[in-house]
This record gives structure tokens, sequence and C-alpha cells, in this order.
């Protein structure tokens, strides 16, 4: 973390998605759904409607790609890391990693003038957006603890 030691770190936020199924269980999931959708298929095919077996095949198919689309962005995460000297942004989309390292003495944290504003951080002319993964009534909550410990660095 850039130098900055465990006891130099003031506060860390870790904005992520509220998921209630790990990728691995949605794997398990999808392979039952696949197994009774091609016993049925395979049971009216046996019965001499052959056409149900190929669209079947498409539903899973579309039904899969939706699920690797979800399961490959389960995990993304937003870190906030606030220490004296630094202030890291850590961002996770799928297989991307952004790490965006700030001085804290120089950022204002504020909302969007949006209606679903996201949290900014600016710093000399940069801003980053944040809270992504986070309900939108929590964003001016998580902006003000942000400022509170920057505050008490400065």
């Amino acid at each position: 973390m850039a130098g900055a030691g465990e006891q130099d770190v003031a506060a860390v936020w870790m904005l992520k998605r509220n998921c209630a199924i790990t990728p691995k269980q949605f794997g398990v999931f999808y392979c039952s759904l696949a197994t009774v959708s091609l016993s049925i298929a395979a049971f009216w095919t046996a019965l001499g409607a052959w056409t149900v077996l190929p669209f079947a095949g498409i539903d899973l198919i579309a039904v899969g790609s939706a699920f690797l689309v979800y399961a490959r962005h389960a995990t993304d995460y937003e870190r906030i890391v606030i220490s004296p000297g630094h202030l890291i942004i850590e961002t996770v989309q799928a297989s991307h990693i952004t790490v965006i390292e700030l001085n804290p003495r120089w950022i204002r944290i504020g909302l969007e003038d949006k209606p679903r504003p996201k949290i900014e951080i600016r710093s000399a002319g940069q801003v980053v957006l944040v809270g992504t993964h986070v309900p939108v009534h929590q964003r001016a909550v998580i902006a003000g603890e942000m400022r509170r410990c920057v505050a008490r660095l400065a």
C-alpha cells in the first residue's frame, strides 16, 4: 500500500455489491437448471416433438450468458483507504483493477449533482467517482464519514 503501514491507516471503506449468491452457487444452480431442462426436452424429443430440444438449447445458452455476466461482476468492489499521507482508491470491475493514489490534504469529497449521485473525490483537477455498488440513500452518509476522516488528518 505505497509505504503506509498498518498503524498509519486512518480508515478503510469496502464498497461492494450485496450479492445473495456466490458465483460458485450460481454455477451449481445453472447446472441443475440445465439438467432439468434437458431432461424435459429429451422426454418430448423421444415422444416425437424433436423441435423442443433446439429451443431448450437456445434457452440454456441465453440464460447461461446472463448468468455469466452476473457472475463476472458479482465480486466487483471499490476500496478506499485513508492514511495520513495517502488516499488510495482501488476499483475492481470484472478482471480489471484500477488503483488511484491521491494526497488527502488536497482532496474534496462531495456528491454529484445528479438524481442518483455518486460520491465525488476531487483532487488537483482529477475527479474520481465511487459508490457505484452502494445504495443511493447511504452514499451521503459514507461521503460524510470520509470528509470527517480527512478533516481529522489535516
